[in-house]
């Protein structure tokens, strides 16, 4: 046996996928990858979800290393399997720079220098953008567009910018942990070509080497709405889950200063979560999902108020839980629980985003009845049991519901601040595998038994939870 029998609990969703398996498990455990980033919050979600999938040795270089001694005692106790510290790097397998611009920029020699091959990840406001580099040649022409397409600053104030770029930031960092275990594991194809993203159109877009100039003097162009106050000290988001995708959307809202987040979660912290719930530690197994996130965001963010609510969700409390919440997020692994959601925030009027992920795929969209289609326009039935696979039984990658998550954290704060475009009637599609986004457009079926011209349901059904262990098992 390779991996030592707690090792093979910890990791056991990796294991499964025969892309990775145990000697991929090991494989990662026995790597080490250089993080650089422009501050430790700013790192923090590429380094979480690095230490979550198992990269044995993480180290570190920041401009300030203000807070790092939390946040290695932290990835200490959600990974006891893994260092971290403050070092050079240059024995490191990979090499990992994460910032704006102007810090890549900056990095430009530590890059370039003895090179060994590098991901970039830039966010700038609600923008951003990720490329693998594999030679030294191309990672240079990328630094010297990246140099000559860098825009002046246009007095846009430090705070609304951090707290704008939060988003794009955690997303970039969780895209790095995908693209640092496929290009360890030589698996799929990494993004070899810039992956550009802006969360407030959510646009995404693989950059041809013809069009790479353009897109990156984008990326280095500060807007309006990405220096606009966001304003969410009112804010107020229920998450349903408290797992894999529940995790990061929490994460993200908590840092960028959301007022209230409710937690609804029945479970308990187990050893198999820890490859990829980032709120929950080793030293909390057995504690309750809901109340050990409440731990962590607090931590984050003191002025958080935290509502939880260790309990089953079902037809007679869904009401109760969700009416005083702005935008629910359902960050759950399991149909009924998705549906009976779905039907509660369409009879009470509320916004819900969704987001589902297996192996190294994922989904999600924004509902917004009756503007829009509802869940039941995608799916107007609950699979039979067995008749669809969950990640219980095939996987999933530690940064994939990382991704998914964050994305659904954007959504939330542009439903509650009116900015930018969102999912309602688009579904994002993401091949983890192979770095691709894709958009599938959906629209109101006329059909649909809830929200259709005639409808048939009226009022909410019980479903049977097929799935019950994996129910906030994202």
């Amino acid at each position: 046996m390779i991996l030592a029998r707690e090792q093979i609990n910890r990791y056991l969703r990796h294991i499964i996928i025969p892309e990775i398996s145990g000697p991929g498990q090991k494989k990662l455990l026995e790597s080490s990858v250089l993080v650089c980033g422009e501050s430790v919050n700013a790192a923090a979600p590429a380094i979480y979800y690095l230490a979550a999938s198992g990269i044995g040795c993480i180290n570190c270089h920041f401009e300030t290393a203000e807070g790092f001694d939390r946040l290695s005692a932290s990835i200490r106790d959600l990974n006891s399997d893994v260092s971290i510290a403050l070092a050079g790097g240059k024995d490191s397998e990979l090499r990992i720079f994460l910032g704006r611009p102007e810090f890549i920029i900056k990095k430009s020699d530590s890059i370039t220098e003895d090179f060994v091959p590098s991901i970039i990840a830039l966010h700038n406001g609600w923008q951003g953008g990720i490329e693998v580099f594999k030679d030294l040649a191309t990672a240079s022409l990328f630094l010297a567009a990246l140099s000559a397409g860098q825009q002046p600053s246009d007095g846009c104030l430090e705070d609304n910018l951090i707290k704008n770029g939060i988003f794009s930031n955690c997303l970039s960092g969780a895209l790095c942990a995908m693209e640092a275990i496929k290009l360890l594991l030589a698996i799929g194809e990494t993004a070899n070509d810039l992956l550009y993203f802006n969360l407030l159109s959510m646009d995404f877009i693989k950059a041809r080497q013809e069009d790479l100039a353009r897109t990156i003097a984008e990326l280095g162009t500060l807007k309006p709405e990405d220096c606009r106050e966001i304003g969410l000290e009112g804010g107020k988001v229920l998450i349903v889950g408290t797992g894999g995708l529940g995790s990061p959307a929490a994460y993200a809202l908590a840092s960028a200063g959301i007022g209230t987040i409710g937690l609804v979660d029945y479970d308990t912290v187990e050893i198999s979560n820890l490859n990829r719930q980032i709120l929950h530690a080793a030293s909390r197994i057995g504690m309750p999902k809901a109340e050990s996130a409440a731990i962590f965001l607090k931590s984050i963010n003191p002025q958080l108020t935290v509502n939880t609510y260790n309990t089953h969700l079902n037809k007679d409390n869904v009401f109760d839980i969700i009416a005083g919440y702005d935008v629910v997020i359902a960050a759950v692994d399991n149909f009924p629980a998705r549906f009976l959601l779905n039907d509660a925030c369409f009879f009470a009027g509320k916004p819900m985003i969704d987001a589902g992920v297996i192996r190294f795929d994922g989904t999600c969209m924004t509902i917004l009845t009756p503007k829009g289609h509802c869940y039941r326009c995608a799916l107007p039935n609950i699979p039979a049991a067995g008749s669809t696979p969950s990640c219980a039984e095939s996987g999933v990658l530690g940064p994939l519901p990382g991704i998914m998550g964050f994305i659904q954290s954007a959504e939330a704060v542009k439903l509650l601040t009116g900015r930018g475009n969102l999912l309602h009637d688009r579904i994002i599609y993401f091949d983890g595998l192979y770095t691709h986004f894709h958009t599938i457009t959906l629209s109101r079926q006329n059909d649909c038994r809830l929200c259709g011209v005639n409808p048939t349901i009226h009022e909410l059904q019980e479903y049977e939870f097929v799935c019950p262990d994996a129910a906030n098992e994202e």
